[in-house]
């Protein structure tokens, strides 16, 4: 019998097969795997990447499950994804988490180190399952393979990290910003977008008022409704009115950078309403800061006012 080794990603139904067992040497089969993406990773200029068991269980769960209710797909028929199994697992919010799938019939022998290298190379081979092992922002790596008494083997390798930032930067490159830059850079997006002197300006006191209320908070639990920052604006100042707006990202960079104050302004710009406030030419003073996690969640705030 011939052996068909199979790494695309539709839909395929099997007949039921008997139970699936892990490879003894998993650990080994599990670091070679590891150092086959890192080798063609480093090829790439990008970062290598580090075993996480929370990764690994994940990616025997789905391994497993495929083999012991025979289907073949990214999704469980429940509708369950790799990042629903992430979290199953252990894994927190704010990553973004990659999948490859690898299906064997008629595998007479168990799994060994020439297994493993074959299903790297039909992922190398298919433009997709590549595009997920030389994708940037990535630096946690789980691998798994079971196999039956039948000869129905299932790979799967998982991968997870913070992301990279999603804005697009005009004319220039993604760099790491602090809070006052973002203030001003989100200062000068605003301006391309008003007209006349209803120009907006970078107000010290908004930003560091924004910094406060961000430093107390953990940007990986907290949700958009617990920042308050309407009770303490600065004191001393005869704000007439104020507009807040918030946004998050998840997946998106370990670090705040400029292209993130593109992307949050931009998506506030595709919404009227907040379209509307960014417009306001009442509102002169703006103070801007993004939270990060480090782990890929971040959390935007702008504070416009008006005197």
């Amino acid at each position: 019998m011939i052996a068909h080794l199979t790494v695309f990603l539709a839909l395929i139904l099997l007949a039921a097969p008997a139970s699936a067992q892990a490879p003894d040497d998993i650990d080994a089969l599990r670091a070679r795997s590891l150092s086959l993406v890192n080798k063609d990773r480093r090829a790439e200029g990008l970062g290598r990447l580090e075993l996480e068991d929370t990764l690994n269980q994940a990616a025997l769960a789905h391994a497993r499950d495929m083999l012991e209710r025979g289907y073949f797909s990214h999704t469980s028929p429940e509708g369950g994804t790799v990042l629903d199994r992430y979290r199953k697992a252990g894994g927190g919010d704010g990553r973004v988490v990659r999948e490859n799938i690898s299906r064997c019939t008629g595998c007479r022998e168990q799994p060994d180190t020439s297994a493993v290298d074959d299903m790297h190379k039909g992922w190398m081979n298919s433009p997709g399952h590549r595009a997920n092992i030389l994708a940037e922002g990535l630096n946690g790596y789980g691998f798994a393979v079971v196999q039956d008494s039948r000869g129905n083997r299932y790979g799967v390798e998982t991968f997870a990290g913070p992301g990279a930032p999603r804005g697009e930067v005009p004319g220039g490159k993604v760099e790491a910003i602090g809070p006052q830059a973002q203030t001003e850079l989100a200062a000068a997006i605003i301006n391309g977008e008003r007209s006349g002197s209803s120009r907006v300006s970078a107000d010290a006191r908004l930003r560091g008022h924004l910094e406060a209320k961000l430093a107390a908070v953990d940007p990986a639990a907290v949700g958009l409704s617990q920042i308050r920052l309407h009770d303490d604006l600065p004191p001393g100042l005869d704000w007439r009115d104020y507009q807040v707006l918030y946004g998050e990202c998840g997946g998106c960079g370990a670090e705040p950078t400029n292209s993130d104050v593109y992307f949050f302004v931009g998506k506030w710009s595709e919404s009227r309403r907040s379209r509307a406030i960014l417009k306001d030419g009442s509102l002169g003073n703006i103070g801007f800061v993004i939270a990060a996690d480090g782990q890929g969640r971040k959390i935007a705030v702008l504070l416009l006012a008006g005197q």
